[in-house]
């Protein structure tokens, strides 16, 4: 099979792992759901909406990154773990589609599929519980800006339309991040796929963060910073974090087709 992508082979291809993947995908969700639901319940009892207050609904954040951070790389990591064992390797190689198909394929699965689905599965749980709280309660705060203008806060607000939420836009790139390093962990190792990523990840997360901080240590140790400088601007920061983000994405995507191309060699 030559490796070129042909877009009649890749249909076929997408419509081929659908029928092997689509049940596990639609379970998943009907999983994540119930998750998500059953947290909600439990937070959002009668007896916790009686003492109701502005941090009621703060649960949600930590609920959103944590069940967002293990179901995207938990997907991730199982679409090509099977290259792993030898029969259901022997299988993938036998289809006839090219490796940059197949990893199109996979992208296209635990990214374009997985992602937004995630997104919207907790946005009907949301909409749907927080609805229900609002039909029956109303908290809501203030206060006067530098301005004197007078800023109303609804504290039960729908999770996407919380400022905190709005921040995270700024952390658009960890999705697809998480994704790539999980997706070259499903093909680097030959078992726990999940553990060894995860442990890699985080080794490397150490291994960044303390390098990062002997490094900035050494460039400002015994210097004062004079005016303006690039360091002390926010979006300069958060620029350059999303720029590195970005290219370890493609990087960790690269590698990964070019270990699926020698899987199948």
């Amino acid at each position: 099979m030559n490796n070129t992508f042909n877009i009649n082979r890749f249909g076929l291809l997408l419509r081929r792992q659908w029928l092997d993947f689509g049940k596990i995908y639609l379970i998943s969700f009907g999983v994540l759901i119930g998750i998500l639901a059953l947290i909600y319940s439990i937070s959002l009892t009668d007896d916790k909406l009686k003492h109701l207050s502005y941090d009621t609904l703060n649960f949600r954040y930590p609920l959103f990154l944590i069940t967002g951070l293990l179901f995207v790389s938990i997907i991730a990591n199982s679409y090509f773990m099977h290259l792993g064992q030898k029969p259901k390797a022997i299988i993938n190689i036998l289809i006839p589609a090219s490796s940059i198909e197949k990893f199109s394929c996979g992208i296209f699965y635990t990214v374009i599929v997985a992602i937004p689905s995630y997104l919207l599965c907790f946005y009907l749980t949301d909409l749907i519980f927080v609805s229900s709280v609002r039909s029956t309660h109303t908290l809501v705060s203030s206060y006067n800006d530098h301005y004197g203008k007078k800023v109303v806060i609804d504290n039960l607000a729908y999770f996407f339309s919380t400022t905190t939420v709005k921040q995270f836009y700024e952390y658009y790139y960890v999705p697809f991040l998480i994704n790539a390093v999980f997706l070259l962990g499903s093909i680097f190792f030959q078992s726990f796929h999940y553990i060894k990523t995860a442990i890699s990840v985080m080794a490397f997360g150490v291994f960044w963060v303390t390098s990062t901080i002997f490094v900035m240590k050494k460039l400002t140790n015994n210097t004062v910073w004079v005016g303006s400088h690039y360091w002390q601007d926010e979006k300069n920061i958060f620029f350059l974090t999303s720029l590195i983000g970005i290219l370890l994405t493609l990087a960790f995507w690269f590698i990964s087709f070019i270990r699926l191309k020698e899987k199948e060699a």
